[in-house]
């Protein structure tokens, strides 16, 4: 049986930012590939947020049903792949979390686009791709930085 392929992508859940999906899936040469697409928030300090807000209404508030179609029709144009696609949201920027995270979702390679401004959805947004770029060889080497 194939080994799947995990690949996560800082994301900010925009149409626009599934062209470097697209083309992360089309460069891989795997036949099985999950997608992790995530989303920096740094997590509240408010009593009533954080209370009151799960990752499930996060994530409704920050995809768009353009986003979701977008999503269905990668998953129709790649359907020999095995293609799985899901979405995460990270609280921090702190870096032995996100050496952890990469550990604990079995990523196989972290893919941050070169060129690509990410929209500022919320007020507790920081930039993903920056604070992966900041871990960049000192994770362990089984997990590949790509642009």
């Amino acid at each position: 049986m194939a080994k799947t392929t995990r690949i996560l992508i800082p994301s900010d859940f925009t149409v626009d930012s599934l062209d470097f999906v697209t083309q992360s899936i089309e460069e891989s040469i795997a036949d099985q590939l999950d997608i992790i697409l995530v989303y920096g928030n740094k997590s509240s300090t408010s009593a009533s947020e954080l209370l009151g807000i799960g990752l499930e209404d996060q994530l409704d508030a920050l995809q768009s049903e353009s986003f979701l179609e977008a999503c269905k029709a990668i998953y129709k144009r790649y359907q020999n792949r095995k293609l799985s696609i899901f979405a995460d949201i990270l609280g921090t920027d702190n870096r032995n979390y996100l050496q952890h995270y990469l550990k604990g979702q079995s990523v196989d390679e972290v893919r941050i686009p070169s060129n690509y401004t990410y929209k500022r959805k919320t007020r507790n947004f920081f930039n993903v791709a920056h604070a992966l770029r900041n871990i960049e060889g000192q994770v362990c080497p089984s997990i590949s930085f790509k642009s």
